[in-house]
């Protein structure tokens, strides 16, 4: 209870008093911000006013029960512009946490409240707030000192001839208590709405960046520099996202949950506030990498540079968004859905030549979701070993699917004895692929690249299953008997490149899917992509059974089948080459389904129309043959 009552205490002196809600007529997504510093406030400031079920200071007290009465129709209000369709009543949140606060409950119980409230109403919006680059160590520190000096102190103390006059007294960042609820994230908010009635006004003149050299300025204010030595061997990795929504509090106790001893905490937390956090040390998110590229690209639209803005696009997709979709979704699918989907009909408009302001509006989107995206994993602190098990075993499966059925058949496009062949060369493009993704991984290959290598090679592949088809059915219009004998060495070949280009090219992109791109692998994502390998193993035998009769005719079931399985493997052939600038792109009105291959684009339903006509065709002319027989 007391350490309750001196957090919220701490949070008043550094935020004041009372933090204004947004006006009427100010749009949903602005009034959902406000909505959320103030709960958060409200979350902190509860214990300065009650303890033990009994009111210790009136004034408090009432203006706890104006803020959420006035929030309760603010949440009212913005409701129907909520993003997410289950995000529940948000009013309904607000109104138990008013009710817990008219009972007196304890302290802890109206923060779990308020907390969570504020919680639903960010998830509702995808509100998130977090730095777009590193911050500035030299710019913080001048920045504190020309804005916040005269009542903060010029080292933090609040000890200033201006902080004596002020009532409630500024914050002293040296204070134990006020410094372990210091986070960045928290700092950044009071800095941007400010405290009404009070003499911290919002410093709408700094810019987002300003802001957060300023709020990792003041967390590391009361952390002594840390020396010139190396990195400490017990420091653990943090991104700078993690670092800019933790307090030294929250650090602590991670400290101690991974076994690290308390006396070791202050050294610790020095270098993470006062070094890694603006240094190259900290861990570098690929949704860091997404949101700098996509404020660039917004960058290079406002300067009608639209060749930038695409290429600022391409990199948000091919080294941000798609490397980070394992871990989204194992927070929200949707979420994850909705990355990929933006990041689609982004470029399709770049492509169709859309208005300035259609592009930068869906920029702005993505940037908001990626950023929702990143602090949710942040705040998250990794998903459970099952949760990532399972998501990495379905992007395996939704990679590989077509790909190993394609595989089984394609014994039956050749020869009836190739099978053994295919097997072979599978499992060299399985062996290939985890070389080359592990020499990719540690080398970090470029988004560009990894895209460019699993769509080149699946594309190579079913070129190469077609000239087989076709010259294997122009050897048996000549001799008008079926092939029952083995293939020739040039045969061979054929089969074994086409066999090894569609496994690699495939494996390749289900492992950069399920896995990422960052070493070492978690355990249950090794375990995800082995149980989906299984699968596909008893699902290739079943196919490989039923094709176990020679085929006679190209036009013979297995055969039309490879054909058929062609499709999913074309589509994600012609969406990578069309990611990596390759391909034009001209979208459809239709939704998109990647586990068959399926992308709204006239170019990857004209090559997959292509290939199931063929499919079609084959099937109708064995019925032909048959029928002649």
């Amino acid at each position: 209870m007391a350490a309750v009552s001196a957090a919220a205490m701490a949070a008043v002196l550094l935020l004041g008093e009372r933090p204004a809600l947004a006006d009427p007529g100010e749009p949903a997504e602005i009034e959902a911000r406000r909505l959320v510093h103030v709960l958060g406030y409200v979350a902190m400031d509860y214990g300065g006013c009650v303890a033990n079920g009994a009111v210790t200071s009136v004034i408090e007290y009432d203006e706890q029960l104006a803020l959420l009465g006035e929030a309760i129709h603010v949440a009212t209000r913005i409701q129907p512009s909520a993003l997410e369709s289950g995000a529940g009543d948000l009013a309904q949140g607000i109104v138990g946490v008013r009710e817990l606060v008219e009972a007196k409950v304890a302290a802890d119980r109206v923060a779990i409240a308020a907390r969570g409230a504020r919680d639903r109403v960010a998830s509702a919006f995808r509100l998130a707030e977090a730095p777009l680059s590193r911050p500035d160590a030299q710019r913080g520190a001048a920045l504190y000192q020309e804005n916040c000096a005269t009542c903060h102190g010029p080292t933090g103390h609040a000890d200033t001839r201006r902080a004596a006059s002020l009532v409630p007294h500024p914050a002293n960042f040296h204070d134990a208590i006020i410094a372990e609820q210091l986070a960045p994230v928290g700092v950044e908010s009071a800095v941007r709405f400010g405290v009404s009635g009070t003499a911290m006004v919002p410093f709408t003149f700094l810019s987002a960046r300003d802001r957060w050299d300023l709020a990792f300025h003041v967390a590391g204010l009361h952390h002594p520099e840390p020396g010139e030595g190396p990195r400490p061997l017990d420091l653990p990795d943090y991104s700078m996202i993690e670092l800019a929504v933790r307090s030294d509090a929250d650090l602590r106790a991670e400290l101690s949950a991974r076994g690290i001893p308390a006396e070791r905490h202050g050294a610790l937390l020095a270098e993470l506030r006062r070094r890694v956090a603006y240094g190259g040390e900290a861990a570098s998110h690929p949704l860091s990498i997404a949101r700098a590229a996509l404020d660039r690209g917004r960058a290079a639209l406002r300067e009608g540079r639209l060749a930038d803005a695409r290429e600022a696009l391409g990199t948000a997709q091919l080294d941000g968004i798609d490397v980070a979709e394992a871990s989204v979704r194992t927070v929200k699918e949707a979420l994850a859905n909705d990355l990929g989907d933006g990041a689609f009909a982004l470029r399709a408009a770049l492509a169709a030549g859309a208005t300035t302001d259609t592009l930068d509006a869906g920029m702005a989107a993505l940037l908001r979701d990626a950023t929702y995206a990143e602090v949710a994993l942040a705040r998250s602190g990794g998903a459970p070993g099952p949760v990532v098990a399972q998501v990495s075993s379905r992007l395996a499966l939704r990679e590989l699917a077509a790909a190993a059925l394609f595989l089984a058949a394609l014994p039956a496009v050749a020869s009836s004895r190739s099978r053994r062949v295919v097997h072979v060369a599978s499992g060299a493009a399985l062996l290939l692929a985890l070389a080359a993704w592990v020499a990719a991984a540690l080398g970090h290959m470029a988004g560009f690249w990894r895209t460019l290598t699993a769509g080149a090679t699946i594309s190579l592949a079913l070129a190469g299953a077609a000239a087989l088809a076709r010259r294997r059915g122009a050897r048996q219009e000549r001799s008008q008997e079926p092939l029952h004998g083995g293939l020739s060495r040039g045969g061979r070949a054929a089969v074994f490149a086409t066999a090894l280009l569609a496994g690699f090219g495939a494996a390749f992109s289900a492992l950069d899917a399920a896995l990422g791109v960052s070493l070492p692998v978690a355990p249950p994502a090794v375990a995800g992509v082995l149980i989906t390998l299984a699968l596909l193993a008893a699902g290739a035998a079943l196919v490989t059974r039923a094709s176990r009769a020679a085929a006679r005719r190209w036009a013979s079931p297995p055969a039309w089948l490879a054909c058929l399985l062609c499709a999913p493997l074309a589509g994600r052939a012609v969406a990578a080459l069309q990611l990596c600038g390759l391909l034009p792109l001209h979208r459809l009105p239709l939704p998109r389904f990647t586990a068959l291959g399926i992308y709204p684009a006239v170019e990857t339903c004209l090559v997959q129309a292509a290939l199931l006509g063929l499919a079609l065709a084959g099937a109708a002319r064995g019925r032909r043959a048959e029928g002649a027989c």
